[in-house]
């Protein structure tokens, strides 16, 4: 079966497709997309759901190579990333940024079909990939796990008997250097494996510029556990942000005789940063006249770019994540037993300076004549976060399908066991003048987290084919989660009061808490094909999300108290149509969510982290595009329109919400696209390719302040690339975000009422050339 670039298209270029019509002198046609997205091999223009798809030939260097190049290219969906360890998917304004060890993600993302129960698992290169599917809304009859917001399927190329060996080396703008490969072929007449290495090393965005006369506190950290202190000055004028990243995968596939496989896989990642580099902004929004405070504790090195940072610290990111696969197919005639069993695992730990200045000293004098005691006149305060976690997995999962003339069906069952270990220090100084607010002047609180939980699925769905043009879909499961924790908070210096974000003292001993929760929730679809190239349908579908306990709580009573559990209904109407002898698609769906208990993460006006639940409720509209309206010429397109608010929440200060956007969900979204092959003499053959993808302003919190929005951005993406005759060698040149747009990673609103903000990549470009022997 072909596999095919799949185009995101969108209605802005229909005038333009019928216009070139006359023009058009060759009869091309736009490939089939074959997606899994409901555990079968189907054409996605079959699939009665919104779903987009990226062929593996755009996920590489230049083009697609993470989380959030997927993003830009899915409008509906949006990411952030508060460090490597925790990156958040949202999709129709649906995701969770809580940290805790006993809270899953409302994005489930998926690694050939095994669940990553923490999102920051995702660590190997996206190299050699066959598609990532990304399911907009509830999938929750036929994944084994919550995916209630919708999911991601990066789904990895199979060995073959083909013997196929490719290199590929990139230099790039802020010394990139990386370097890919894979062999792949027989072992046997019934083996074949594949190995697949990837090693990147880049330098970073930001810049450290503190110098020795700034360092003028050292701090108390005598009994830090996982800060290591100040180490002054030494790790000024470095770029901040520097990568070293490697990883390898490899497969086994069996043929084991005429009725059943059986794959193997393993792989393994190492990612390695020297930290983030965050800048304070929106100092005209600090509370209490404070502005001119943060201003005085900044350099003007410091000022002098929003990328800039001057930490006293040595800032590191670091992660491993790994796993394990055995999946084994066998056909008994009648139907396909499909087992999956998985093992996962990843570590990770941080050191983040949150704001990026040095540490303040509680001892300069004021000014002369100025009757204010020691520390009045410094910057505000400093708050260094460090975390370790270290999370396992265990999963297996059953499917048995069929298929008749009139039926498909599919019954499953699910079951995973995750341990999760989590250690959260904050270090904090404050001004004397924030003291005032029952702060302490300086403080070490230490947060641990030891949680199980134990997930179990069971669930069906089947296709009932009443006639050839329509089928009715009814799907079922049952869920069940347990999680058993036990919680700690630890004031490391014995201040009084404790250090923020613990401020009260310290847990006397350990809480011990645990709590389960279980859901049936339905899917009911039917999908009309009028004529050939034509399919309509309507579905209503609903999701659930387990409860979780909080993180980083100040009182034992709050982290014995389990959150309420998430639970999602969608309806769903839409189109998919192929025209003009399948050289045009258009796509277009409606959707209206609503949301009980939604879980929201939120850092408070009394410097406390609080996860509360609201109600909310998402509608819109997607649409995708694309043609080839002259021969070697795809113009393609996707848009969304997201209309996503809390229908009722107050959060922790007492402020009601309700009516707000929901944080991550722009209004309005699109991608458009062209590609051009032009073929040479001789066979060889040049590519052209750009893309410009727009998100709306959207807001990084709940309560949609002006100060926490990322900005309406525009990112272009463009290409050039010559293929030999003989296809064994490519040379591509390339350029990402080429206007040099400045587009926030993360941004955390302080509740003094300023930013501490850093970026995603600049403009980048560089020359990948890939060799196949």
């Amino acid at each position: 079966m072909k596999k095919a670039l799949f185009r995101a298209p969108a209605t802005a270029l229909l005038p333009l497709a019928m216009a070139v019509h006359q023009a058009a002198y060759a009869q091309p046609q736009l490939e089939e997309v074959i997606v899994t997205a409901e555990k079968r091999s189907q054409s996605i223009q079959d699939v009665p759901l919104s779903v987009a798809a990226l062929d593996g030939g755009n996920v590489e260097v230049g083009k697609i190579e993470g989380l959030n190049d997927i993003a830009y290219r899915t409008p509906g969906l949006t990411f952030n990333q508060f460090n490597v360890g925790e990156p958040r998917i949202y999709i129709r304004g649906i995701g969770n940024s809580s940290d805790s060890a006993a809270s899953d993600p409302a994005v489930g993302v998926f690694i050939d079909e095994v669940y990553i129960g923490r999102t920051g698992g995702i660590g190997f290169d996206l190299f050699d990939l066959e598609r990532i599917e990304i399911l907009r809304g509830p999938q929750g009859t036929l994944y084994g796990k919550n995916t209630n917001g919708g999911a991601v399927n990066i789904v990895t190329s199979r060995p073959s008997q083909e013997n196929e060996l490719r290199v590929r080396g990139s230099l790039g703008s802020d010394g990139l250097l990386h370097l890919q490969g894979l062999a792949s072929g027989p072992l046997s007449e019934s083996t074949a494996g594949k190995l697949v290495f990837s090693w990147r090393e880049r330098d970073g965005f930001g810049k450290n510029v503190i110098t020795a006369d700034e360092i003028a506190s050292m701090g108390d950290f005598s009994s830090s556990k996982l800060i290591d202190g100040s180490i002054g000055a030494a790790n000024g004028g470095d770029d901040i942000g520097n990568l070293e990243n490697w990883s390898a995968r490899g497969q086994l596939l069996f043929d084991i005789g005429d009725n059943a496989e059986l794959l193997l896989g393993a792989d393994y990642a190492d990612n390695e940063t020297n930290g983030s580099c965050r800048h304070v902004r929106n100092l005209d929004k600090a509370i209490a006249g404070l502005g001119p405070f943060w201003e005085g504790a900044m350099s003007d090195r410091y000022r002098a770019d929003v990328r800039n940072c001057a930490s006293q610290f040595d800032t590191t990111q670091e992660r491993e994540t790994g796993g394990l696969m055995a999946r084994l197919e066998y056909d008994m005639d009648v139907a396909t037993l499909t087992s999956i069993t998985a093992w996962r695992f990843s570590d990770y730990s941080s050191l983040d300076d949150l704001t990026g200045l040095p540490l303040i000293d509680l001892d300069a004098p004021s000014p002369p004549g100025v009757p204010l005691p020691p520390g009045s006149f410094t910057g505000p305060e400093n708050v260094i976060d460090a975390a370790e976690e270290e999370a396992s997995q265990w999963s297996q999962e059953f499917r048995l399908a069929g298929s008749t003339d009139r039926f498909n069906w599919l019954l499953g069952a699910f079951y995973m066991e995750e341990d999760v270990e989590r250690e959260e220090e904050f270090y904090t100084q404050y001004s004397t003048l924030l003291q005032g607010l029952g702060l302490a002047g300086t403080g070490d609180v230490l947060f641990t987290q030891d949680n199980t939980t134990k997930s179990t699925a069971v669930y069906g769905q089947a296709d009932w084919h009443i006639t050839e043009q329509l089928t009715l879909t009814y799907g079922l499961r049952w869920a069940e989660d347990e999680k058993d924790i036990t919680q700690n908070a630890l004031d490391l210096l014995g201040t009084t009061p404790s250090g923020v974000p613990l401020i009260l003292p310290e847990f006397a001993a350990p809480v011990s808490a645990s709590d389960s929760w279980s859901k049936v929730t339905q899917k009911l679809s039917v999908a009309w094909h009028p004529w050939d190239g034509m399919m309509l349908y309507a579905t209503y579908s609903e999701g659930y999300k387990s409860g979780a306990f909080q993180s980083q709580t100040n009182l034992p009573s709050v982290a014995a108290q389990a959150v309420d559990p998430e639970f999602v209904t969608n309806r769903e109407v839409g189109m998919k149509s192929n025209w003009w002898d399948n050289r045009l698609q258009f796509n277009l769906s409606y959707f209206d969510m609503d949301y009980e208990d939604l879980q929201v993460f939120e850092l408070n006006s009394l410097f406390l982290l609080t996860l509360l639940n609201a109600q909310a409720v998402s509608e819109g509209i997607e649409a995708s595009f694309d043609v080839i309206p002259v021969e070697n010429l795809t113009l393609s397109a996707s848009y969304s329109w997201n209309d996503a608010t809390y229908d009722e929440f107050v959060n922790s200060n007492g402020l009601d919400l309700s009516g707000n956007n929901l944080a991550y969900a722009p209004e309005q979204a699109y991608t458009v696209s062209a590609n051009y092959r032009w073929p040479l003499n001789g066979g060889a053959a040049l590519d052209f390719g750009a893309t410009y993808s727009w998100k709306d302003e959207y807001f990084l919190g709940p309560q949609n302040r002006e100060r926490e929005a990322q900005p309406a951005e525009g990112l272009l993406d463009a290409s050039v690339g010559w293929t030999s005759a003989d296809t064994s060698l490519t040379i591509d040149l390339w350029g990402k975000n080429l206007t040099d747009e400045l587009v926030l990673s993360n941004l955390i609103v302080d509740p003094t009422g300023v930013t501490s903000e850093f970026y995603m990549a600049p403009r980048t470009y560089g020359l990948t050339v890939t060799k196949n022997f």
